[in-house]
């Protein structure tokens, strides 16, 4: 009997010493996307990631006229999946009254982070944006650009470069 008693207290003292070992569970959402907000804008991208292609709906568009004498755009976009496993965000100014001429290729970001193509940015002094169509106004902004020489978020190795991308977007009114 006391042989019994000694066993189950054992095995008592060991599920609670495991039970101690595991910690408090994290909440149910732990390591989980926040919901993304209502998109402000409407559009989409298309790109390929290393040959993979990809079709994205427009989350967040931004269009600042800084220089109006000079018809100066900084243009902010991004895309984003319900998931958001894959996303792809761009930004570059642009100066559309200076037509053929204007300095599209001031490209100042970027960024595809794809389920299977992983992380691809442009990595400075690396990465080569060309850019074949760019219509842009007040609220509203279509192109089409390619990029290679991209890196992976450590900037030490290559990534799949992002090529034959077709974006556009509109400001919800």
């Amino acid at each position: 009997m006391q042989r019994f008693l000694s066993l189950a207290f054992l095995l008592v003292f060991l599920s609670a010493t495991l039970a101690l070992a595991e910690g408090p569970r994290p909440p149910a959402d732990w390591n989980k996307p926040k919901a993304l907000p209502p998109a402000d804008g409407v559009g989409q991208v298309s790109f390929k990631q290393g040959g993979k292609a990809m079709t994205l709906p427009l989350q967040h568009i931004e269009i600042k006229n800084i220089d109006p004498k000079n018809g100066l755009f900084m243009v902010e976009l991004k895309y984003v999946d319900a998931k958001q496993e894959n996303w792809l965000e761009l930004s570059f100014s642009s100066m559309p009254k200076l037509g053929k001429d204007d300095p599209r290729d001031s490209t100042t970001g970027i960024i595809a982070k794809t389920k299977v193509g992983g992380l691809s940015r442009a990595a400075a002094n690396r990465t080569k944006c060309v850019w074949t169509a760019l219509d842009l106004k007040d609220g509203e902004v279509s192109g089409a650009l390619s990029c290679t020489g991209m890196t992976d978020l450590s900037a030490e190795k290559s990534a799949p470069d992002v090529t034959d991308v077709k974006f556009t977007g509109k400001v919800k009114q």
